[in-house]
């Protein structure tokens, strides 16, 4: 009576049918979330680039359409919003209400600094069709005006594309980017004098398709300076 049930662990141990199923059904987890992920995170590297063309575009649509002289005078009456909506678009077919859209002009102070001069962002609804006022990340100064000019207004820059030609100088050879104060007979006030740069941002929320990837909600920012075309 022993050996039948010695006879049938025997063969229970030595059959392999089925090994195949149960290895799959561990695998079949783990393959899921590689492929989801991959898919995601392609979406992601998809959307990024998206945001680099759409940084791009807005760029050179106000370098190329807006004189910063006019912006200069009258900034309060400065309005990029159709180069803001613009530019989004390109961002299709991703949801326009996860972007914030940006652009500032800039006046060069030395070779790593500007004064902002104008700035001005907004965000829409998902198609676009309602816009939003949103804060800039750049406090922009109140110059033309006659006043003294807040260290806040002047911000960092890549010297690489920077030349000697672009920064303004001091009668008494001082840091323009210091003299907040209005000019004076021996000194240049901050923002009066530089060259120009555009400085165009996009930053765009990605949250993935799938909720249960590793991926969560990612911030994707772009940022791009001109020179202006137009004077």
């Amino acid at each position: 009576m022993q050996r039948i049930p010695k006879l049938m662990l025997k063969r229970f141990t030595q059959n392999a049918r089925g090994a195949v199923i149960v290895e799959f059904a561990i695998c079949l987890p783990v393959l899921a979330l590689l492929y989801t992920g991959g898919c995601c995170l392609s979406d992601m590297i998809a959307c990024n680039r998206k945001v680099t063309i759409a940084t791009r575009s807005l760029v050179d649509l106000t370098s190329r359409t807006m004189s910063p002289t006019i912006i200069y005078n009258d900034p309060q009456s400065a309005n990029a919003k159709s180069y803001l909506s613009a530019s989004a678009v390109v961002l299709s077919p991703y949801r326009l209400d996860n972007a914030t859209e940006q652009i500032s002009l800039l006046r060069v102070c030395d070779a790593t600094h500007a004064y902002v001069v104008w700035s001005q962002a907004q965000t829409q609804n998902v198609d676009g069709s309602t816009v939003t006022a949103a804060n800039s990340d750049q406090i922009a100064g109140t110059l033309p005006t006659i006043e003294t000019q807040s260290a806040s207004t002047v911000v960092s820059i890549p010297s690489n594309m920077i030349t000697s030609t672009m920064i303004p100088t001091s009668p008494d050879g001082s840091n323009v980017c210091g003299n907040l104060a209005p000019g004076t007979s021996t000194k240049t006030q901050v923002g009066t004098a530089g060259a120009w740069l555009y400085i165009g941002k996009f930053t765009y929320n990605f949250t993935p398709s799938v909720s249960f990837i590793p991926i969560k909600t990612t911030a994707l920012t772009h940022t791009i300076y001109m020179v202006p075309r137009l004077y």
